[in-house]
């Protein structure tokens, strides 16, 4: 899949958000080392694991050598979803039984709160 069709698809977000400080002079080969010790995810699995840049819903793949601060911007016209890093990988949490999904509101999301 080319690079086009992938910022076409689809994000659903799963799991538990978090913050995470990304430095000034901090490449994505270093915030992934970060990562991958905070959420204790085995080297195998986390090979398997693509990071996104996700601004307005458009997910971007940087290499590694990338240093990711100047992609965040502070602006009064973004919410918080509007740009996160992203870590695409499979959802292995147990699924709902179609009760608890019938039962669900179709809007809900992760919460993020700022102090």
């Amino acid at each position: 899949m080319n690079e086009e069709n992938q910022n076409q698809m689809k994000i659903q977000n799963f799991g538990e958000p978090f913050l995470l400080v990304i430095h000034e002079d901090e490449t994505l080969a270093n915030i992934k080392i970060r990562v991958q010790k905070k959420l204790h995810v085995p080297d195998e699995e986390f090979s398997k694991w693509k990071f996104a840049f996700v601004s307005q819903g458009r997910p971007e793949y940087p290499e590694d050598s990338e240093i990711l601060f100047s992609r965040f911007q502070r602006s009064g016209i973004y919410v918080a979803w509007e740009q996160y890093l992203g870590l695409e990988h499979l959802d292995n949490a147990p699924k709902r039984s179609l009760a608890a999904n019938q039962n669900r509101p179709p809007y809900e999301k992760a919460v993020k709160i700022y102090n």
